[in-house]
């Protein structure tokens, strides 16, 4: 089925894995499935708003920076990024243009980006 380019990138849209799922190998969206399937971790265990699931990280242990994806339907960044800012008050806080909740399938040129840039290294021409 994920060997039609078109078809990884309806499948993996619809479980809100990436937004651009043809530019992934069939193998690897074989994979992005099955990791989607085993998950046994809830939205409401990571972005819970009662007290007591998870105390704010303030101060935090290093630099921390949130990349977010703009088109991430799973965890929208309009609801769940003020939970994220909540819990990471001192975090530097990006939204990357035109990518799902899995930014390295639609765009892994601005993920490296976006790390070199956090970490001040310089990306390889190869």
């Amino acid at each position: 089925m994920f060997k039609s380019p078109f078809v990884r990138r309806l499948a993996l849209r619809s479980i809100n894995a990436a937004w651009r799922a043809d530019r992934v190998a069939a193998a690897r969206a074989v994979e992005a499935v099955e990791d989607t399937v085993g998950c046994t971790v809830t939205v409401d265990e990571v972005f819970s708003t009662e007290d007591g699931k998870i105390a704010p990280l303030d101060p935090p242990p290093c630099p921390i920076t949130l990349a977010w994806g703009q088109k991430d339907s799973l965890f929208p960044v309009g609801i769940y990024g003020k939970i994220a800012r909540e819990r990471l008050p001192r975090a530097t806080f990006k939204v990357l243009p035109d990518v799902g909740h899995v930014p390295m399938f639609d765009d892994p040129q601005l993920v490296a980006r976006t790390i070199l840039g956090v970490t001040g290294a310089e990306m390889s021409q190869h």
